[in-house]
C-alpha cells in the first residue's frame, strides 16, 4: 500500500504494488513545476564571457564555483557536514579541482538518496575552434547545471520534503576524463549502496537541426529495471517535448553517469547529443532553446520527485543486449526529421544522411524479428558524423534570442576570484593553468 506522507499527492508509478499514489493539491505541484522551469538566468551567467569558459583549474572555474555555492546554499546544506561554512559544499580533489554538492534532506528515508548530477566545467580560453577566444559552453553544460539547480529549488518549493534525500551534485573535471564524478564514486560522501539512482544532465536545450528542436533523448533508464523505465516514461509524458528513450549503449560512457553505472547504480542520462556547435566558440547562449530547456527541467524534476517518493527503489539491471529494435525506431524518426533540413546539410554529407534515413526505415519496416544486434548502434555512430560535421554551427538555423542578464554577476565573481588568488588567500593554491588543447574524451 502507498504510505501516507506530506508528498503523497504526487502521482508516481508504484510499480511493485501495481498502484499509483492519489493526487491531492495540484496547485502545490504546479507551483513547484513552475520553479523547475525557471532556468534561463543560470544559463546566462554560467555561459557569460566573464567566466572564460569555466575550464577546470582556471580562474573562470573558481569564480563559477563561488557563484554555484551561493546557489546551492539556497537549496540545502552542504553534503559534507563535517566541514563548516561554504566548505561543506565542496569536495576537493587533485588539489585544484572541486565538486560542489548540496542535499535536500528526506522526510521519511533521509538515509537513501537520489543523486542529481551535471558537470559545471567546460573548456579554457583558446581551447576550441572559432573566432572567439571564449568557449562559453552554454549547452555543454551550463544548461545541465541550470536544470540541476532548478530541480533543487523546486524540491524546496514543495510543502514538505520528499521521502528520500536528494543530492544536487555539480561535477568538476568532466571534460578531462569524468574526474569529479569518478572521485566521488571512489570516495563517496554518502554510501553508494544508499543511492537509489543517478539522474544525469549533459547537453540540454540544444538542437542538431531546425526540425529537431523538439527532439531529445533519455539514455539508459533500463539500467534500473522496469521501475526506473516506467518512472522515466511517466515524467517524459508530462510535457509535449519529444524525448525518446535509448539503450544505455548510446551514452558511450561519455558523461558522468558512467562513474556510477560501473558501480551498479541505476541511472538515466538526459542529453540532446552533440551538434556542430559542440566544443566550439559557437556554443553560446544564442543557440539555447529555452522553451525546450524548461520542458527538460520539468521532466527531470518529475522523475527525481518520483524516485524520491517511490515505495520501491530501482534494481540495477546490467545491459542484456547492445541495442534494441526500439532504438532503430527512434533513429528512423530522427533521420526522417533531419531530411526535412537537407538543404542545410553540406553537399558532401547529403548522401550519407539520405542513406542513413533509408537504412533505418528499412530496418523498422523489416520488424523486430529481423532486427540484427548492433544495427542501431552502427547507424548512430555514423549519424554522429552528420550531426557534428554535416551542418554549420549557425544560430540563424537554431534561433533563440539570447540575453546577458547574468554577465554582470559573472564579471564580479571573476574579479573577486582573481583578488583572492592575488592576496594569497585560501584560493591562492588554485593557480590557473594554460591548456594547449581542448581535447576531451567526454561530453
Amino acid at each position: 500500500m502507498p504510505r501516507a506522507s506530506a508528498c503523497a499527492w504526487v502521482v508516481v508509478a508504484a510499480l511493485a504494488a501495481g498502484e499509483a499514489r492519489a493526487s491531492a493539491p495540484p496547485e502545490a505541484l504546479a507551483a513547484a513545476v513552475a520553479v523547475a522551469r525557471s532556468v534561463r538566468s543560470d544559463v546566462e551567467w554560467l555561459a557569460a564571457d566573464a567566466l572564460e569558459g569555466r575550464g577546470s583549474e582556471t580562474a573562470g572555474a573558481f569564480a563559477a564555483e563561488e557563484l554555484l555555492i551561493d546557489a546551492l546554499a539556497e537549496i540545502g546544506p552542504g553534503l559534507d557536514a563535517a566541514r563548516g561554512g561554504r566548505d561543506a559544499y565542496r569536495q576537493d580533489f587533485e588539489d585544484v579541482r572541486t565538486n560542489l554538492l548540496a542535499v535536500v534532506p528526506g522526510s521519511q528515508k533521509p538515509e537513501e538518496y537520489v543523486l542529481v548530477g551535471a558537470h559545471y566545467d567546460h573548456l579554457p580560453l583558446l581551447a576550441c575552434p572559432g573566432d572567439d577566444a571564449v568557449c562559453n559552453g552554454a549547452t555543454d553544460n551550463a544548461t545541465g547545471v541550470a536544470i540541476a539547480l532548478a530541480i533543487g529549488r523546486a524540491l524546496r518549493a514543495l510543502p514538505e520534503p520528499p521521502a528520500r534525500s536528494v543530492v544536487i551534485a555539480l561535477w568538476d573535471g568532466e571534460e578531462v576524463g569524468l574526474l569529479g564524478s569518478r572521485h566521488f564514486a571512489a570516495s563517496p560522501l554518502v554510501p553508494l549502496a544508499d543511492v537509489v539512482a543517478n539522474v544525469n544532465f549533459d547537453i540540454q536545450g540544444a538542437a542538431i537541426t531546425p526540425s529537431g528542436r523538439r527532439f531529445s533523448f533519455a539514455v539508459g533508464a533500463e539500467s534500473g529495471g522496469p521501475l526506473l523505465a516506467a518512472l522515466t516514461d511517466q515524467a517524459i509524458a508530462a510535457t509535449a517535448l519529444g524525448t525518446r528513450r535509448l539503450s544505455l549503449t548510446f551514452g558511450q560512457g561519455r558523461s558522468d553517469y558512467e562513474s556510477f553505472r560501473t558501480r551498479r547504480v541505476p541511472f538515466v542520462f538526459f542529453t540532446d547529443a552533440t551538434n556542430a556547435c559542440y566544443h566550439t566558440a559557437g556554443d553560446e547562449v544564442g543557440i539555447v532553446h529555452f522553451d525546450k530547456l524548461a520542458d527538460q527541467a520539468e521532466i527531470g524534476f518529475r522523475l527525481v520527485l518520483a524516485l524520491a517518493e517511490s515505495d520501491e527503489r530501482p534494481a540495477f539491471t546490467p545491459a542484456a543486449v547492445i541495442d534494441r529494435y526500439e532504438d532503430v525506431v527512434v533513429l528512423s524518426e530522427l533521420f526522417t526529421r533531419w531530411l526535412d533540413d537537407l538543404e542545410h546539410v553540406y553537399p558532401w554529407w547529403q548522401d550519407e544522411l539520405t542513406s542513413l534515413e533509408r537504412e533505418a526505415r528499412e530496418a523498422v519496416e523489416a520488424g523486430p524479428d529481423a532486427f540484427t544486434p548492433a544495427t542501431a548502434l552502427v547507424l548512430a555512430q555514423r549519424a554522429l558524423g552528420v550531426a557534428t560535421s554535416g551542418y554549420p554551427c549557425d544560430p540563424l538555423l537554431l534561433p533563440e534570442p539570447g540575453a546577458a542578464l547574468g554577465a554582470g554577476a559573472a564579471a564580479l565573481a571573476l574579479a573577486a576570484s582573481r583578488r583572492r588568488v592575488q592576496s594569497g588567500s585560501k584560493a591562492a593554491p588554485r593557480r590557473p593553468k594554460s591548456h594547449a588543447s581542448g581535447h576531451s574524451i567526454s561530453a
